[in-house]
């Protein structure tokens, strides 16, 4: 592989996801907790250049999620 070295990563996330897909990595298992971990790894970097745009939108719908739970239930 050749580039640079936050590209390691990318490649590692692309070969965990064909793990699935592929009869030759049987042996292989790639549990979701890992791959939660890397993608969040990977968006909180300082390189990624959309990281405030990402917090941003999450946090929104965060809220939103939150105010249908608590339309859900009544306090």
């Amino acid at each position: 592989m050749t580039g640079h070295i936050n590209d390691y990563g990318v490649w590692v996330a692309k070969w965990m996801i064909e793990c699935l897909f592929r009869s030759d990595y049987e042996v292989i298992i790639v549990v979701t907790p890992t791959r939660m971990k890397l993608t969040l790894y990977l968006l909180q970097s300082s390189n990624n250049v959309l990281l405030k745009e990402i917090l941003s939108k999450a946090s929104s719908y965060w809220d939103v999620l939150e105010k249908k739970r608590k339309a859900l239930v009544k306090i």
